[in-house]
């Protein structure tokens, strides 16, 4: 009776906590994902669609939610290695690509691009203080905050992303409180979907889900080993946890898509970068500086220290061949972030936007191309396993 116990109580011991690491790893992913691009593009397809913000904001999902899960599933059905992922076309191909894919994720696109959105909510309390001592401030916190890179995804999940979420839930809960209907817009709906896809490409998770997913099933396989009555135990942890970041991410959409609708005519004279601040300023008043520019800020470290690990780990792992020291590949990805977030948060995009509109369909279409080869080979598997062989009898 008490060894039935026992084990009764081992099963709910291992059933709580595969659910909080479900969670976990949901809220890291949810923090890596929701960044500088995810703070200002929602904001600014609600204000560019104004009553016809519900189209804008399927638009926005179709790029921004659903197309980053396809590429989150491409790579967790490889086992989690976006190596493997895009070899299939050739290493040298695929080195070149993934470079390619990691240089404007890392220190000459998103990395630099969260600092100019956390600057640009600084900005609001203290404009005197220089966007160069500020990015100086952050690339330090960031490199040490990225030294022991193990620590990385507990630090996201436990304490930077349930931080982030009260603090940005906070804002967006009495913005949602305060809001108005939005006024009578004249764009049209199809304009409006297109217009919020558009929105979800500049967001670049596409790129970042291959690399993401990555980071978290190599949590969940050092965290939960493989056994035999369970062999896809990491597998679907972390699909679940997956499933949990998308849909933290599809209702903070929702409600940032429908704020920028409800205060487009406050937020025409701001620049992108402001736009949450300036409708926090309006909801909670002055009082709110500290709180709204605290928020913001963790947003986008969050994203900036996931990114730096990755980009950091490529370096060291696949450039280098780890001749170079982990820690020197570290400080070269902040120095060069650094170095380009000084040139401000639309530079960035004037430089980002031409790349992705055409990188950006090419990768939807491999995505879709490697899941499908997946699952053909998958089914040739076991159509081939179910196929019994006729054993010749010994009579004949």
């Amino acid at each position: 009776m008490k060894l039935l116990e026992m084990n009764r109580m081992s099963d709910f011991n291992l059933t709580f906590k595969t659910t909080l690491s479900v969670v976990t790893g949901g809220f890291a992913l949810f923090a890596m994902f929701f960044g500088a691009g995810n703070l200002v593009f929602p904001l600014l397809a609600g204000k560019s669609a104004t009553s016809a913000f519900l189209p804008s904001f399927i638009g926005l999902c179709l790029t921004g939610i659903f197309v980053p899960f396809l590429g989150l599933l491409g790579i967790l059905l490889y086992e989690g290695s976006y190596q493997d992922f895009f070899e299939k076309y050739g290493k040298k191909a695929a080195f070149i690509l993934i470079f390619l894919m990691l240089l404007l994720l890392g220190p000459f696109g998103v990395l630099p691009r969260c600092i100019t959105v956390a600057y640009g909510s600084f900005s609001v309390l203290d404009p005197s203080f220089p966007l160069s001592g500020f990015s100086l401030i952050m690339s330090g916190v960031v490199f040490l905050l990225c030294i022991n890179q193990n620590q990385v995804v507990p630090l996201l999940g436990t304490i930077l992303a349930p931080a982030k979420i009260l603090s940005v839930g906070f804002i967006l809960l009495f913005g949602l409180l305060f809001a108005k209907a939005p006024s009578q817009g004249f764009m049209a709906p199809f304009d409006a979907f297109q217009d919020g896809a558009l929105k979800g490409y500049q967001m670049m998770d596409l790129i970042a889900g291959f690399f993401f997913a990555t980071v978290i099933a190599r949590h969940f396989k050092n965290k939960f080993r493989i056994s035999e009555n369970n062999p896809n135990a990491s597998f679907n942890l972390t699909l679940y946890a997956i499933l949990v970041g998308s849909s933290l991410l599809l209702v903070v959409y929702l409600a940032l898509v429908y704020l920028g609708a409800t205060f487009s005519e406050a937020l025409s004279q701001k620049a992108p970068e402001q736009f949450l601040s300036a409708i926090a300023y309006l909801t909670l008043g002055s009082s709110a500086g500290r709180i709204v520019t605290v928020a913001i800020i963790l947003s986008c470290l969050t994203t900036i220290v996931a990114l730096t690990t990755v980009f950091t780990d490529f370096l060291y792992e696949q450039l280098f061949k780890k001749r170079l020291k982990r820690l020197h590949c570290l400080a070269i990805t902040t120095l060069t972030t650094y170095l380009i977030s000084n040139i401000g948060f639309s530079g960035i995009m004037t430089f980002l936007d031409p790349i992705l509109f055409y990188l950006y369909p090419l990768l939807i279409l491999l995505t879709v191309i490697n899941i499908a080869i997946w699952f053909w080979r998958k089914n040739q598997i076991t159509v081939s396993e179910t196929v019994q062989v006729p054993v010749p009898s010994s009579d004949q």
